[in-house]
């Protein structure tokens, strides 16, 4: 992939002025869960070169399969370490120590497990052995091992004037411009690196999938989606014809068992009677997938009714009904048409969710959309141009034209932040999506970082050495 040069300066310019933003990540801020540790490794985000806990160089040649039954994590994997390659599978542990305490070392299940791995380890060695006291080797995950951007933030800075208001108040517009652009450009590359790491890691459809899946997610759901689609891979659910494939997507979910048919209106009924017509039989398939601790953790509270899950769920079975058309554009940098991409998503239609936003909703007095034009601006920001810019530069372009998404709570903070109040220098910079996604990156990297409440970040004297 061709390197940004905007977005190397932007990097160099950010590790000279405060060196604290180019540490290594520390170790996990919050609690992680077993299932979200899962999802992590298999969208290939911790990597697929390392270092086992013996020393011995590591590739993961195939990330297998999640598994939905019983045994280990992952099946049908593939490693290669020292050079040789072994099939098997993989199990994930937050604690080394879990493979004892959950009997998988007397389990004939475990049998083919060639990769062990784990986030916490014990001081003394810890061996991992099979029922047929095999060694199984060992690697230990650290959030090191992440790429920029999945780091949790510490805080939020108070929404008040920074320092750098007045430097950035007295420079001339072009140089505001040309370090707004950079560091867009810098986030740019971040979204691509991970969503890169995903296409090494699943192939390039099924990280597209799984990233507009995510996308659909809005803030609240993006990781609920994101394992869904990953328990249900793409290869997977376009075997299956259209109901098939939606009795999978709302019976993993969780949404067919938690709704109550006599609670529904008719045409519900009617659409729930076809979903439930296959998903008896699938379900035995996917009881793993139901217990209680692997349930996907929707959160439902203050939702508009059009961004609750299930009615995103309708949109991404309406988006895999379309899938080629949808994936045309993306498989190759010098065939992207963002004009028929857009097309393609804004013309989704599903003959229930089209009129419906829960299965629990009234029917809508008339059709809305399913994807609207907000969403493919978050889903062109945060996936297409990730993804091909690096691979045809010349995108860089036309994702400068782009304009503005609906904006949040974060940007209207970094934009007081560095710009005061409305109506100040700062709206001439947030017509564009590269300003919002500048600001942005400007925000957490220094603002986020700070832990001086401004008053020692060395940002705003260094200003002037931007030219």
């Amino acid at each position: 992939m061709t390197p940004l040069p905007l977005a190397d300066r932007y990097a160099r310019f950010r590790e000279s002025v405060f060196t604290g933003v180019a540490e290594t990540l520390p170790g996990f801020a919050e609690p992680m869960t077993e299932m979200e540790l899962q999802s992590l490794w298999f969208s290939g985000a911790f990597g697929s070169e390392f270092t086992t806990t013996d020393g011995r160089p590591l590739r993961i040649a195939d990330f297998g399969v999640w598994n939905s039954g019983a045994g280990p994590d992952f099946t049908g994997c593939a490693i290669a370490i020292d050079g040789q390659t072994t099939r098997g599978d993989i199990e994930l542990d937050p604690d080394a120590r879990d493979w004892e305490r959950h009997a998988h070392g007397a389990n004939e299940n475990f049998n083919r497990v060639v990769l062990h791995l784990f986030l916490h380890a014990p001081e003394e060695r810890f061996y991992t052995r099979t029922s047929a006291h095999q060694e199984v080797p060992q690697l230990l995950l650290s959030a090191t091992m992440l790429p920029e951007g999945l780091k949790p933030r510490r805080h939020q800075a108070p929404a008040r004037l920074g320092r750098c208001a007045l430097p950035l108040r007295e420079m001339e517009p072009a140089r505001v411009q040309s370090i707004i652009e950079a560091a867009a450009q810098h986030r740019l590359e971040i979204k691509s690196k991970r969503l890169h790491r995903s296409v090494a890691a699943q192939g390039r459809e099924q990280a597209v999938y799984q990233a507009l899946a995510q996308a659909l997610g809005y803030r609240n759901n993006q990781q609920p989606f994101a394992i869904l689609s990953q328990r249900l891979p793409l290869k997977k659910i376009l075997q299956l014809d259209a109901v098939q494939r939606e009795a999978w997507l709302f019976g993993v979910s969780g949404f067919l068992e938690s709704v109550r048919s006599d609670d529904t209106e008719p045409a519900t009924r009617s659409y729930l009677r076809q979903l439930w017509s296959e998903w008896w039989k699938l379900r035995s398939g996917a009881e793993r997938w139901l217990d209680g601790r692997q349930l996907l953790r929707w959160k439902l509270n203050a939702i508009r009714p059009g961004n609750h899950p299930q009615r995103r769920l309708g949109a991404l079975a309406a988006l895999l009904r379309s899938w080629s058309a949808i994936i045309t554009p993306l498989a190759d940098a010098t065939r992207w048409s963002q004009a028929a991409w857009r097309e393609s998503l804004l013309g989704l239609k599903h003959e229930f969710w089209t009129t419906h936003y829960t299965l629990l909703s009234e029917e809508a007095a008339k059709p809305v959309a399913l994807i609207g034009e907000t969403r493919v601006q978050e889903m062109l920001a945060n996936v297409a141009y990730p993804l091909l810019v690096p691979e045809r530069t010349r995108l860089w372009a036309e994702y400068l034209e782009l304009p503005a998404l609906l904006d949040n709570q974060k940007v209207r903070l970094a934009v007081h932040r560095l710009f005061g109040e409305e109506g100040t220098r700062g709206s001439d910079f947030t017509q564009k999506l590269h300003h919002q996604q500048g600001l942005l990156q400007i925000y957490e990297d220094f603002c986020l970082e700070d832990d001086s409440a401004c008053a020692g970040c060395p940002f705003p004297e260094r200003l002037k050495d931007w030219s």
